[in-house]
Formats: C-alpha cells, sequence, structure tokens
C-alpha cells in the first residue's frame, strides 16, 4: 500500500480544543481546563488517525520565537491572544501523551509549525508521498497545488484540495501568495486598504503581484482605487509575500522512515 503521511499543526489543534471547553464550575482551577483539553485532544488525534488511515505521523509544535519572520516584521504576532500560563507550562504533558500513543514530535526553536510542515510536504510530494496536512491555518492552502496534498478541518469535517481553493477564493493555489500580499492572511499584514475584492479583482485584471508592477500598469492613467494603493505599497506587498510564503529548504533531520507510525497499546 502507497505511504500516507499525516502531518498535525499541534498547537492548531490543542489550542482550539482547550478554548472550546468551558470550565465546569465559575471557580473551577485552570488545570481542570487543561485536562479536559488534553483528553479531548488525544480522542481527535486517535479520530484523525482512523479517518485518515495513515502510515507515517508526525506532531509539529511551534519553537519559541524570534523567527525568521520577526526579523522582518518585528511586530509579526504581535496582535495574537497569548496561549493560556498554565496550558504552555503544561504542553509538556501533551508531548509525552503523543509520544505514548507511538507519534513523533517536533519542535525547535526560532521555527514555525507552518515552515516544519511547509518543508516536509514539499519534501513529500518530491518522492510521491499522499500528503495530509491537519489544520485549520488557511497559509497551508497554498500546497494545495500538488494533487498528492489535501488539507484538513478536523472541527468541520472538511478536506481541502486545489478544486476547493478555487471555490473558496475564485483563484488557484498558485496565485496564493500574490492575493495575501494584497489582502493579507492570519497575521500577515497586506496591503492597508487593500481587501479580498480587491485583491481578487486585480489578479483577473493582470494575472500577478508581479504584473501589477509593470512599468506601463505604474505610469497608466486608470491609476485609482485597489491598484494605486497596491503601487503605493509595493514594499508591504513584497514583504507580505514573504511572510505568507511557507519555506521548503528548512533542514529538519527528519526522513520519511522516522515518521513511520506503528499503533502502541495504548492507542
Amino acid at each position: 500500500m502507497a505511504p500516507t503521511l499525516l502531518l498535525i499543526d499541534a498547537l492548531n489543534l490543542i489550542r482550539r480544543i482547550h478554548a472550546a471547553i468551558p470550565s465546569r464550575e465559575p471557580e473551577a482551577d485552570d488545570n481542570q481546563q487543561v485536562d479536559g483539553a488534553l483528553s479531548a485532544t488525544l480522542s481527535s488525534v486517535h479520530r484523525a488517525i482512523k479517518e485518515c488511515s495513515p502510515s507515517h505521523i508526525l506532531m509539529v509544535f511551534d519553537g519559541d520565537p524570534p523567527t525568521w519572520r520577526h526579523q522582518l516584521l518585528p511586530e509579526y504576532k504581535a496582535q495574537r491572544k497569548p496561549m493560556p500560563i498554565v496550558l504552555r507550562q503544561r504542553l509538556v504533558e501533551f508531548n509525552s501523551a503523543f509520544r505514548e500513543m507511538g507519534l513523533m514530535t517536533f519542535r525547535r526553536n526560532g521555527i514555525e509549525a507552518d515552515d516544519v510542515i511547509g518543508a516536509i510536504t514539499h519534501k513529500a510530494i518530491a518522492v510521491n508521498v499522499k500528503t495530509v496536512i491537519l489544520s485549520t491555518d488557511k497559509t497551508y492552502r497554498q500546497l494545495l497545488h500538488s494533487p498528492l496534498v489535501t488539507q484538513r478541518d478536523h472541527f468541520q469535517k472538511l478536506n481541502f484540495d486545489s478544486a476547493s481553493v478555487c471555490t473558496e477564493y475564485g483563484i488557484p493555489p498558485e496565485k496564493l501568495l500574490d492575493y495575501w500580499g494584497m489582502a493579507g492572511v492570519g497575521d500577515v499584514p497586506g496591503v492597508e486598504g487593500v481587501g479580498k475584492k480587491g485583491a481578487t479583482e486585480l489578479l483577473s485584471r493582470f494575472g500577478s503581484l508581479h504584473g501589477i508592477f509593470e512599468p506601463e500598469v505604474a505610469h497608466g492613467e486608470k491609476v485609482k482605487g485597489a491598484l494605486k494603493k497596491v503601487l503605493e505599497q509595493r514594499e508591504q506587498a513584497e514583504l507580505s509575500v514573504r511572510l505568507a510564503t511557507l519555506q521548503h529548504d528548512v533542514e529538519l533531520g527528519l526522513s520519511l522512515k522516522d515518521l513511520r507510525y506503528q499503533e502502541t497499546t495504548q492507542g
């Protein structure tokens, strides 16, 4: 049977589950919420394994900042709600529980899970390995240019591929980075004053961000609206593209063999 690689964005899964668990009592200890999150996360991972039937699995955690993105944009992720202290203190328990399930985990300071998953996915594509990315993070959509790659939203029970990107955005995955360079995505700002509609219209008109910056466009007579804003904020658009781009040349020291999954008695 051909291998299937399941890459799980661990903190994306854990934090969403933790936030969704209500305290049992008004005075409930924060540790009770983490206890519930740990139990629910393990159940979710079991369910994902059952649904995807992977031969290889990796649980990927974000490393501590700063990352290369903070070097480009010091305020990167500054608006993001910080992780609850108790949850952060007990992440080691999640890591240990995954290991007990027979799952390999990965974390390296200075590297975001997005780039780890991006790099491994590129390597998997190169050797013709089917890959499923379990995360709600939309930046992974850029990897769906390959028919070998699927992104799964565990909570909505939805799978995304190249066709669904075209339905969702009106453009193929290959153009998403240019689109996000203008409209932004997640913690990537995009161009101020240019939203989804403006970005889509500009890509339809010029084909790419590079096409927008052709000399004849910049000196044309009808430079107004979203086009004017992108031209005026070219550096911001190009910076946003760089920030949104998942790295594919990160050296991780991992091979596919390292990620082989063998169900344990606990699993």
